[in-house]
């Protein structure tokens, strides 16, 4: 069987570079090309193929990938971008009927109460699942109002925010006043478990729903975080946490891969967050045996049945690695598709 033509949108992120990275140490055969809006990303010298592509916002982005898609030959297009999400879940059986190219994306109501973070401790709260107080003031005024029912420290974020961007710890009244017009469409939220990023409350937890509706995991890791990116992760059991995420997997009804990061408090676990992709620490769960974008080829694709996968316990560290284009500038960088070079320094 020929190679699966893989396509990854958002390649220089965080979450498409762990796609590539999981895509590469996979054993289903498949030629990946990496795709961003522009070249000033890291993953387009690293994979042999690469292209630009329009932001799905722009007027035409469907017809361009309706055509290119196509023109390509595409099997598989990986969402790395987490702002492309709507998009094609919008999109992805038109482009299914036209190109015959599968989306991997999240059913659109379910990328819907991922993307809004009211909506999503209100699926759980709907759903008699553990949730975090959480009040959607309009205005700072019903801020202070809301405050009052909420213990200190409590939680200043967006409803729409990402990799913990204007995210901050409201320990007084002052505080909230001081930072509440800084967060766009703010919410307030309980907050639980332990107050520094210490490696003893939070975890980064994902599940994959085969085509035949399989739920595989969880996989399950304790994280330290730092920039909103899992910096030091440990894979974990934890059986309280694996029956919560199956009941939440059972109710979402979804297929593919799917994050979800929660802390444990006094009464428990608790998520905070949905991700209905992939997520950043991919390639730390593909590495430990949970290659989600290889089950997805697989199911999808190949037409197989997932097995349930062997997952190895241990640690990941992260840390900031270059590469170098020797002899290039910055005005010629398409030259340079696939020739980044990296450095063992250590």
């Amino acid at each position: 069987m020929p190679k699966i033509k893989v396509l990854v949108t958002g390649a220089g992120s965080g979450v498409g570079q762990s796609i590539i990275k999981s895509l590469n140490i996979s054993r289903v055969k498949c030629d990946v090309i990496s795709a961003d809006i522009d070249y000033f990303n890291a993953a387009l010298f690293r994979t042999k193929k690469a292209i630009i592509v329009p932001k799905v916002e722009s007027k035409g982005a469907l017809t361009w990938y309706l055509k290119n898609l196509k023109k390509l030959k595409i099997d598989v297009l990986m969402v790395g971008s987490e702002f492309d999400l709507v998009f094609f879940a919008k999109n992805k059986k038109l482009i299914k009927e036209k190109t015959n190219c599968e989306i991997c994306v999240s059913n659109l109501d379910v990328v819907k109460i991922s993307d809004d973070k009211y909506l999503t401790q209100k699926f759980l709260y709907e759903n008699n699942l553990p949730y975090l107080k959480t009040y959607s003031p309009k205005n700072l005024k019903e801020a202070l109002k809301f405050s009052k029912k909420l213990k200190k420290p409590f939680i200043l974020k967006s409803r729409h925010g990402t990799s913990s961007r204007n995210v901050y710890l409201i320990n007084t009244v002052k505080d909230l006043i001081s930072l509440f017009n800084f967060v766009s469409k703010p919410i307030l939220q309980e907050h639980i478990g332990s107050r520094a990023n210490d490696l003893k409350t939070e975890y980064t937890c994902s599940f994959f729903t085969s085509k035949d509706k399989k739920i595989i995991g969880p996989f399950i890791a304790k994280r330290k975080i730092l920039h909103g990116t899992s910096w030091i992760t440990e894979v974990k059991t934890n059986s309280k946490i694996s029956i919560l995420i199956k009941k939440i997997a059972q109710l979402l009804n979804n297929t593919g891969s799917f994050n979800i990061q929660l802390r444990i408090g006094k009464k428990g676990p608790i998520p905070f967050e949905f991700n209905p992709r992939f997520s950043g620490t991919t390639s730390i769960r593909s590495y430990f045996g949970f290659n989600e974008p290889e089950m997805f080829l697989k199911s999808f694709i190949l037409k197989k049945k997932i097995k349930k996968p062997s997952i190895k316990k241990g640690v990941t560290f992260r840390y900031v690695e270059e590469i170098f284009l020797d002899k290039i500038n910055l005005n010629n960088l398409n030259k340079s598709i696939g020739k980044g070079k990296i450095k063992k320094w250590f």
